[in-house]
Order: C-alpha cells, then sequence, then structure tokens
C-alpha cells in the first residue's frame, strides 16, 4: 500500500549500439500527456497513441520494426500505422487481440488477416 497516487509509467527503452537519436537535442525523460477519456478505455491500461508516438519517432526512421510484447489497446500499433513503421505486437488475452484487431481496422479500413 502506497501514501502516495503515482503519476507516471516507467518505460523500458532498449536499442542497439549503432542507433541513432531521432528526437531533439532537449528530450527530458519527463512526458504528459492527456490520457484518453476513461469512458473510451479499451484497456485497463490503455495510453494516447501520442505518447507510443514519440518514442517511435524519437529512436526509429521510417520503415523500421517497433516490438511491442503487451500490446494491451493497440496504442503502438495505430501510432506505427500512422508513422509508417512495421509493428510487431503480442497480447496474450484473446478479447483485447480482437480490440486491437478493430482499432486497426476502424483506422485503416481494411480487414485483418488471421494466420
Amino acid at each position: 500500500m502506497k501514501d502516495y497516487k503515482s503519476d507516471y509509467e516507467p518505460l523500458i527503452y532498449g536499442w542497439f549500439h549503432n542507433r541513432n537519436w531521432n528526437g531533439p537535442q532537449n528530450e527530458t525523460d519527463i512526458w504528459d500527456f492527456r490520457r484518453d477519456k476513461p469512458s473510451d478505455y479499451a484497456h485497463p491500461t490503455q495510453k494516447p497513441v501520442e505518447l507510443p508516438a514519440k518514442a517511435i519517432n524519437n529512436s526509429s526512421k521510417t520503415g523500421n520494426s517497433i516490438l511491442d510484447l503487451f500490446g494491451g489497446s493497440g496504442s503502438t500499433l495505430i501510432a506505427c500505422e500512422q508513422l509508417n513503421r512495421k509493428c510487431y505486437m503480442m497480447e496474450i488475452d484473446p478479447f483485447y487481440c480482437s480490440v486491437i484487431i478493430e482499432r486497426w481496422e476502424k483506422l485503416t479500413g481494411n480487414k485483418a488477416k488471421k494466420v
């Protein structure tokens, strides 16, 4: 039990030795984004698309691959679609897999192909 309510979430960030930083040189490690409205949540820990988009923009180039092992509501997939990145995503819960597919289909107008 904590006395204070957390006002942050940690982010795990990895890179290769020959990486390029694409973000601004004055980027800080505190990012403040307005949360999605709780009534719009499709997942309990849903993130606004702008949050993964910022990390993706700062650390990758158009056409690069992005890995998200905790797909949740698909915010990373949506950001990758908007930024022209390839997204590889996993989600263990079949219900949230359906949520991710539905969000992607709504955004793109395409029909997902299940493999």
